[in-house]
């Protein structure tokens, strides 16, 4: 009977012990209950997507193009019914862009501008601009437009070697505005879905390496535009998408370091558009044997185009690249890689392989590209 007395007792004294620390977390829960529901819910809408897009989407620029085919292949037709004309050859095109410095200086794919007869870039205030300059990197798919405008607004730029395969993408671009006929920029939200790809994105094109991969819709339109994070950095480029027939969620864009780092060659240096002359392959066994060579490995020439450098460096159709500034060539992948962030003047030293033993040296001076002074 003593020691029920005693627990009674003492259970008692804990209590009262511990009632005010009961009371006041109760308190603080209360004040916490009440604080949530005196927030409003359009604040709690305005997630980090909705500010990171609030905060990129006035850098990024509509370009229209307009390209015009051979005459001979697409002739102006006549509607026998109607008294106007139908000009086949002048093909509307559609493209996104955003900017990189405030004096009129935009980023986009080389395949949404290069060689378009007519450029007009829209901003999503409603304001339209020529372009004044064109700067296209053909190997990154990049191009630099410049038009006459000052003040615009740039976006934080992010480093794209920081991405981490499952946070928030954000892409932004205009697909289809042709239809639309709105400036104002399309968002569509997913994940990055991996990073470091190599992927082609023709069967007949160079591979490019270090792709950010992402389910985030990117539409026709949606070229050139940003892939941004949810801290409203731009992290890379949108550039091509896999499809077959529908979509697949699977978006490629170009690092934004890769790509900030080739536009200001591109601005400070000019068109990086370099001339080698030179069709090449990949070497396989069966080739080797036809060809009577020593290995299956290496780059083999194919064409050398006359007055080019590949022939002022004494090089011939049949000769195999083994080796490019002391670095070994495989096949043609590691040659097209070696000349990647090459410009003209540029000097590349090769190891050639001609025939079952010969291997000597040769001394390459990149050119500016015929096609592209012609342009």
């Amino acid at each position: 009977m003593l020691r029920k007395v005693l627990f009674l007792l003492l259970g008692l004294a804990l209590g009262m012990a511990l009632y005010p620390l009961v009371q006041r977390q109760l308190g603080l829960f209360n004040k916490q209950l009440s604080n949530s529901s005196d927030v409003p819910i359009e604040q709690s809408r305005r997630n980090a997507i909705v500010q990171a897009v609030e905060h990129v989407a006035p850098s990024v620029a509509s370009i229209n193009t307009e390209f015009v085919h051979d005459e001979k292949r697409f002739p102006t037709y006549r509607d026998p019914f109607y008294d106007f004309s139908y000009d086949l050859r002048k093909i509307p095109g559609i493209g996104s862009g955003f900017v990189i410095q405030s004096d009129g200086y935009i980023l986009t794919n080389s395949h949404v501008v290069d060689g378009a007869q007519e450029i007009h870039v829209t901003f999503p205030d409603g304001r339209r601009f020529e372009v004044l300059e064109i700067f296209i990197d053909r190997q990154l798919d990049l191009a630099v437009i410049h038009i006459d405008a000052d003040n615009l607004p740039v976006p934080d730029m992010g480093n794209s070697s920081e991405v981490i395969i499952g946070e928030w993408a954000i892409a932004l671009g205009n697909p289809f505005a042709l239809r639309f006929g709105d400036p104002k920029p399309t968002v569509t939200v997913g994940v990055i879905s991996a990073v470091d790809r190599i992927v082609r994105p023709e069967e007949n094109e160079p591979a490019l390496k270090g792709m950010i991969q992402t389910d985030a819709s990117i539409n026709p339109g949606n070229s050139g535009g940003p892939l941004v994070n949810s801290l409203g950095q731009v992290i890379g480029v949108n550039t091509f998408i896999f499809s077959q027939g529908g979509a697949l969620g699977i978006g490629f864009a170009l690092p934004i370091n890769r790509a900030i780092e080739s536009a200001r060659q591109l601005i400070d240096r000019g068109s990086r558009e370099f001339w080698t002359g030179l069709d090449f392959h990949s070497l396989s066994p069966t080739i080797a044997r036809a060809l009577g060579l020593s290995t299956a490995k290496g780059a083999l020439i194919t064409v050398v185009e006359p007055l080019s450098p590949g022939e002022s460096a004494g090089l011939r159709s049949r000769d195999v690249i083994v080796m490019v500034n002391g670095k070994r060539v495989d096949d043609a992948n590691d040659l097209i890689e070696a000349f990647r962030y090459a410009t003209v003047g540029d000097t590349f030293y090769l190891k050639i392989l001609r025939g079952r033993a010969d291997v000597f040296d040769v001394k390459l001076v990149l050119e500016p590209d015929p096609k592209s002074e012609s342009d």
